[in-house]
C-alpha cells in the first residue's frame, strides 16, 4: 500500500508539472505573443478565393515565387484572424479584410513573425472622413494610444489601382504602423536595427531640409513633415517606385531595404 501510495503521489505530481508548464505556455501565448488561437488557425491555408484577391490586386503579392507567396498568404490570414474590424458607415467585408491584411504583410514581409500586434483595431470608413476629436479631414491615420489604424476604403482601393505612383495610403498607414511598433513595449519591439535606424534618420533629416528649404528632391513635399511622414512616404515609393528611388537615392534607398529586409529594386 505504502508502494502504491508512493506510486500515486509520483503520478500527481508529474500531472502537477505538465499542468504548470501548459497554463505558462498559454500565458506566454497569450500576453506576450498575443498568439492565441493563432497556430491552430493558421495551420489551414488562405482560402484560395482569397489568394485570387491578392493576386489581383497586389502586385507586390503577384511577383512573388510559390514558396514566398505561401508565406506572405499565411501571414495575411494571421492578421486577419488577429484584428479587430470596424466598419464606420460601412460593412466591412471578406475582400476589404484580405487586401488590407495584404498591405501590412507587403510592409512587415521582411520579418520572420510581425504582426503589429499593438494595433488590434482596423477602422474602416467609406470614403474620407472626419476625425471628431481634431476636426481635420483625413484618408487614413494611425493612433497609437488606441491600437487604431483608420483607413478609408476608397483611397485605399485607388492607392493599388495605381501601383506606380507612390502614392498609397494602405502602404503609408502600414509605415506608421511598423513605426511606432518599433517603439512600443510589448514584445515585437525594437525589431528595426538601432544602427541603420540612426543611419536613416540622419540621412532622413538631410532630405526633409532640402524639401523645406525648397531645393531639388525626389520625394512628394509632404515627406518634409516630420521623421515619421518621411518614413511613410519613403516606404510608398520603396514599394512603387523602388527603381527610380534606388537610382535617385541609393544610400537612403540601401538603409530602409535593410530596416525592412527587403530589396524590392533588386540587384
Amino acid at each position: 500500500m505504502e508502494e502504491a501510495g508512493t506510486l500515486l503521489a509520483g503520478i500527481l505530481l508529474v500531472l502537477a508539472v505538465i499542468a504548470t508548464v501548459v497554463a505558462f505556455v498559454i500565458f506566454f501565448m497569450r500576453e506576450v505573443l498575443g498568439l492565441t488561437g493563432l497556430i491552430g488557425h493558421s495551420i489551414t491555408p488562405l482560402p484560395n478565393v482569397d489568394r485570387v484577391l491578392l493576386e489581383q490586386w497586389n502586385p507586390f503579392y503577384r511577383n512573388l515565387d510559390p514558396r514566398s507567396r505561401k508565406r506572405f498568404a499565411r501571414r495575411v490570414k494571421e492578421i486577419m484572424f488577429e484584428k479587430e474590424w470596424i466598419g464606420k458607415g460601412i460593412t466591412v467585408t471578406r475582400e476589404m479584410r484580405v487586401r488590407i491584411a495584404g498591405a501590412a504583410a507587403q510592409v512587415t514581409f521582411g520579418f520572420d513573425r510581425l504582426l503589429l500586434l499593438h494595433f488590434s483595431h482596423i477602422l474602416i470608413f467609406p470614403g474620407e472622413y472626419v476625425n471628431k476629436r481634431t476636426g481635420h479631414r483625413h484618408l487614413g491615420e494611425v493612433m497609437p494610444k488606441r491600437g487604431t489604424i483608420v483607413l478609408s476604403w476608397e483611397h485605399f482601393q485607388e492607392g493599388y489601382a495605381a501601383p506606380s505612383d507612390a502614392h498609397n495610403v494602405g502602404l503609408h498607414e502600414m509605415a506608421h504602423a511598423l513605426w511606432f511598433e518599433n517603439e512600443i513595449e510589448n514584445g515585437e519591439d525594437d525589431f528595426l536595427r538601432p544602427d541603420l535606424l540612426g543611419y536613416w534618420c540622419a540621412l532622413a533629416d538631410v532630405e526633409i531640409t532640402r524639401i523645406k528649404n525648397g531645393e531639388d528632391h525626389f520625394f512628394r513635399d509632404y515627406a518634409g513633415t516630420n521623421q515619421e511622414e518621411f518614413f511613410a512616404v519613403a516606404v510608398e515609393y520603396f514599394f512603387e517606385r523602388p527603381v527610380e528611388f534606388k537610382a535617385a537615392l541609393p544610400s537612403l534607398y540601401g538603409s530602409l531595404a535593410g530596416l525592412l529586409k527587403q530589396d524590392t529594386a533588386g540587384s
